[in-house]
């Protein structure tokens, strides 16, 4: 239990410090991306047909910051801790709390809904963490279930559409 506490802790602390990308041409601004259930704990059932039960916005700050990835999510269980995976981010070396490396996958924040069930998260991606390409990328909401976010990876509850487009690099 001790341990699982300090990696929960570790996980929020920890959660903001990520790495680097440059919006897709002709997409200049912020993008927004609706974050809709997923059917069956997977990112790959979203269910556009359900209400959004919050939202993304994915922005290029410029500088060392060069994309911002930004959530609010809604309709969650109260006061109940949840990771926040971004799918498709091959080559990535920064910070990560937990991976799968082979399929891009990598968790980078937790976040702790308050008692109405609704939570807020905040990447900053590092221009060199991430190789220069073009990536299609995904957010996906798990739920951790009380688990160790070093171990666990938990059932996707919410995600965005696959995908939004962003090219690394100038």
């Amino acid at each position: 239990m001790k341990k699982i506490a300090i990696a929960l802790t570790l996980c929020m602390v920890l959660s903001v410090v990520v790495s680097g990308a440059t919006m897709a041409a002709g997409k200049a601004g912020a993008q927004k991306a609706a974050l809709y259930p997923c059917i069956g704990g997977s990112s790959d059932n979203v269910d556009t047909t359900a209400a959004t039960q919050g939202r993304v916005i994915i922005n290029d700050p410029m500088g060392a910051v060069v994309l911002n990835i930004q959530g609010n999510a809604s309709g969650l269980k109260a006061n109940h801790v949840y990771s926040v995976w971004v799918r498709q981010l091959f080559g990535y070396i920064g910070y990560s709390i937990n991976s799968a490396p082979a399929a891009g996958y990598y968790l980078l924040a937790c976040f702790t809904t308050n008692g109405q069930g609704k939570g807020h998260f905040h990447l900053n991606i590092r221009a060199a963490d991430l190789p220069v390409a073009t990536y299609n990328i995904q957010v996906a909401i798990n739920d951790l279930m009380g688990n160790d976010p070093t171990v666990y990876i938990g059932s996707t509850v919410l995600a965005t559409v696959k995908y939004a487009v962003v090219t690394v690099g100038s």
